[in-house]
C-alpha cells in the first residue's frame, strides 16, 4: 500500500497536536517527516509531502496550491515565548544597523518586518542561523530566534532588550497571531478525498487526546529540552493548537498587511479543504471513482 507522507516541525510546539500520533494511533500508510519549518514549506511546495504543518506565510505565498487543514495551529494570544527579537539596542534605534534573522521561518521574519516598520524603522536585514548568544557577531545590532533555541538559551543574560514577538502583535492588534497551520495540497485533495477525510480525523483526534494528556506532554518536554518545569508549564500555557473565529481574525489581519507591505503578491483568504467558521469548502467532493479510503491511498500511485 502506498504510504501517504505528512509533514512534522521539529520542534516541540506540535508536540500536542502529534500526541496522539505518536502513541500508536497513526496508521501504517502514514509516515512522518520530522524538518524545520522552512524546509517542509519547501517539501510541500514540492509535493515531497502532501500535508504538513507550515508558516502562515509560507502559506499566504501558496494558497492557489494549498488549502488549510480545519481548526488545527500554532498560535498565541499574547507572548509565546519561542518567537524573541533580543537587540542589543531598543528597536527604535535600530533604523540602518543590521540585524540577523532565523531561516527556519517565514512568518516570524514578516512579523519582524510588520513590528519594525510599525515603529519607523528600517534595520538592514541578514538571513542567517541563530542559535545561541555568543553566537552574534559584534557588528549585528539584534538578532531573530525562534522554536526550541528561544527557550533553551539565556537571551535576556546577554542582550538587554528582548522582544517577544506575540506580545508585540498582541500590542498592535489586540489579536491572536497564528505562527503555523496544518496545509495540504490540492492536487492531493482532488486526488484522494477519502484519504483528506482520515488525515483530518486523525490530527484532531491525536490533538484532543494531547489536549486531554498536557502533563505527560509537559514532562516529555522537559526531558527532551532539558529546560525547567515551570518554564514548559508557563510556554504551553501560552501555546494554542486551535483555529477558531479570533485565530482566523489574526491571521487574516497579518494577510492584508503583507499584502499592503508587498510581502505577498495578491490578497489572501484562507481556504479550508471542510466547513470550519463559516469558511466555504473548497476541496473537491469525492467522485464515484473513489469510494474508500484505501481506494484512494492506491490511487496515490500516480501522484
Amino acid at each position: 500500500m502506498t504510504q501517504v507522507p505528512v509533514g512534522r516541525i521539529s520542534y516541540i510546539n506540535v508536540a500536542p497536536v502529534y500526541y496522539g500520533l505518536d502513541r500508536g494511533k497513526a496508521p501504517s500508510w502514514l509516515r512522518m517527516i520530522t524538518q524545520p519549518p522552512s524546509r517542509l514549506n519547501s517539501l510541500l511546495t514540492k509535493g515531497e509531502v502532501v500535508a504538513s504543518p507550515v508558516s502562515s506565510a509560507a502559506y499566504a505565498r501558496n494558497a492557489s496550491q494549498w488549502l488549510l487543514l480545519p481548526d488545527l495551529s500554532i498560535s498565541c494570544d499574547g507572548p509565546v515565548l519561542s518567537v524573541l527579537f533580543a537587540s542589543r539596542v531598543p528597536m527604535e534605534e535600530l533604523d540602518g544597523r543590521r540585524v540577523l534573522v532565523t531561516e527556519e521561518s517565514e512568518t516570524s521574519v514578516d512579523l519582524l518586518k510588520i513590528l519594525l516598520k510599525e515603529k519607523g524603522v528600517h534595520p538592514k536585514i541578514k538571513t542567517g542561523r541563530v542559535q545561541t548568544p555568543d553566537a552574534l557577531s559584534d557588528d549585528l545590532s539584534g538578532c531573530l530566534v525562534i522554536g526550541d533555541a528561544a527557550l533553551v538559551q539565556n537571551w535576556p543574560k546577554k542582550f538587554p532588550f528582548v522582544y517577544d514577538l506575540g506580545a508585540e502583535w498582541k500590542r498592535l492588534t489586540g489579536l491572536p497571531f497564528v505562527f503555523a497551520v496544518w496545509a495540504i495540497r490540492r492536487d492531493f485533495c482532488q486526488l484522494a478525498p477519502a484519504v483528506v477525510e482520515r488525515l483530518v480525523e486523525l490530527f484532531h483526534d491525536s490533538r484532543h487526546e494531547g489536549q486531554d494528556n498536557m502533563d505527560r506532554v509537559i514532562s516529555d518536554s522537559v526531558s527532551r529540552t532539558g529546560l525547567p518545569l515551570s518554564t514548559l508549564m508557563r510556554y504551553f500555557h501560552y501555546l494554542g493548537v486551535e483555529l477558531k473565529t479570533q485565530e482566523l481574525e489574526g491571521m487574516q489581519r497579518f494577510f492584508d498587511i503583507q499584502y499592503r507591505m508587498g510581502l505577498i503578491s495578491s490578497p489572501v483568504t484562507p481556504a479550508f479543504t471542510h466547513l470550519s467558521s463559516k469558511v466555504v469548502v473548497h476541496c473537491p467532493a469525492p467522485s464515484s471513482g473513489v469510494a474508500s479510503q484505501s481506494e484512494s491511498i492506491d490511487a496515490m500511485e500516480s501522484y
